[in-house]
């Protein structure tokens, strides 16, 4: 038999191993524990966006005004302002039709707007059989983001559409959205050469209207 100090070295060794042991499971609790937290927060509707969805924005000029349901269109003939920000990947996205001296369109959409999703195909469609005009700069400006709405994040979506054009992420206020006198989605908004209003349209075009617009912008 092993003696006394042996037998008191083999147990002292046998309790060493067993708190290396709890402590290793204790670690591996607490990071489940973290992990948890921070997906549900990720996946709630109460939770932060994606970093990226949602992205810094400065606006120069005056706001447009809010579009009207009827009636005439105050922001036609008027400056449109400048708005700089980034698309989701961080590259920098200034629309200033006034600083490029071409024409300009820029849809407002959200990835949970089921007329947004229904107007973005055809405009993808249009780009694909060449029927949207040259000489335009296109953009899509995409706020409203919400995590607990359909098609989050906008970002995906938009690249399952074949979105083919820049992309200004709006920021969680919907600052960019605001100075284009969002009221419904989407909206359509055309600017000229020199950065003026020509065209706001709230709601589905379909195909042929936007092309018809379009063409209209492009022969000025």
């Amino acid at each position: 038999m092993p003696s006394a100090t042996k037998r008191r070295a083999i147990e002292h060794e046998k309790r060493r191993k067993q708190l290396r042991l709890w402590g290793g499971a204790a670690l591996v609790v607490v990071l489940v524990a973290v992990a948890a937290v921070v997906l549900s927060q990720g996946s709630s509707g109460s939770g932060p966006t994606v970093a990226g969805e949602t992205r810094p924005v400065t606006v120069e000029g005056n706001p447009l005004p809010p579009q009207p349901a009827t009636g005439t269109d105050g922001a036609i003939g008027t400056r449109g302002p400048t708005l700089r920000g980034a698309s989701f990947d961080g590259s920098a996205v200034t629309i200033d039709p006034a600083a490029t001296h071409r024409p300009t369109a820029v849809w407002v959409v959200a990835h949970w707007c089921p007329h947004c999703n229904a107007e973005v195909p055809r405009i993808v469609s249009l780009n694909e059989q060449g029927r949207l005009p040259q000489g335009i700069d296109y953009y899509a400006l995409s706020t409203g983001v919400d995590p607990a709405a359909p098609n989050y994040p906008p970002s995906t979506w938009l690249q399952t559409e074949r979105w083919p054009f820049p992309v200004l992420a709006d920021d969680q206020n919907g600052t960019a959205a605001k100075a284009y006198g969002l009221t419904s989605y989407p909206l359509l908004v055309l600017l000229d050469a020199n950065g003026n209003v020509v065209y706001r349209h709230a709601g589905e075009l379909g195909e042929d209207g936007i092309a018809q617009v379009l063409q209209q912008l492009s022969a000025g």
